[in-house]
């Protein structure tokens, strides 16, 4: 058996360690998915790279869009609902993706967004944004508290739209 080549900017998913995505204090008390954070194991510098596994009742984040950075994100394994609440409307929408479904989110359009499971088994997602920290900004149209938080705590990182 040869053994395979390594380099710092090679890495195996199973390599790197799985967390439990959580929001600040008083903002933490919703379970959310898990994450991989590949892109910075790999030494990525404009990119991020999640892979992200989200148990039957859990959404990967609070409902959020960006101003700055764009996201792609591609369905692994398993069944889960993309929820949008686009400008304009009067509520949010649930569309359901399987295994194979890519989903992207231009930055600027405020097509707010996060994945949600309904279901019985696990989903996992390739998730991948641009890290334009310097100059992005999110807003949180569903979870209002929250995003005062963030206006009042990081202006620099909240939307004001």
């Amino acid at each position: 058996m040869t053994s395979l080549p390594s380099a710092a900017f090679v890495v195996h998913a199973l390599d790197v360690p799985e967390e439990e995505g959580s929001y600040p204090v008083p903002f933490d008390g919703e379970k959310l998915s898990f994450g991989r954070n590949l892109g910075k194991a790999a030494g990525s510098e404009r990119l991020g790279m999640w892979q992200e596994r989200l148990p039957p009742g859990r959404r990967t984040s609070f409902t959020h869009a960006h101003s700055h950075e764009e996201e792609l994100v591609y369905v692994l394994e398993g069944e889960c609902h993309v929820r949008l609440l686009e400008p304009g409307a009067a509520e949010a929408r649930e569309l359901p993706l399987r295994a194979g479904h890519t989903v992207s989110f231009p930055s600027g359009t405020g097509i707010a967004h996060c994945f949600v499971n309904h279901g019985a088994r696990d989903c996992v997602l390739l998730c991948v944004g641009e890290r334009r920290r310097d100059v992005d900004g999110c807003f949180y149209p569903e979870d209002r508290a929250y995003d005062e938080h963030r206006r009042r705590t990081e202006p620099h990182r909240h939307w004001s739209r």
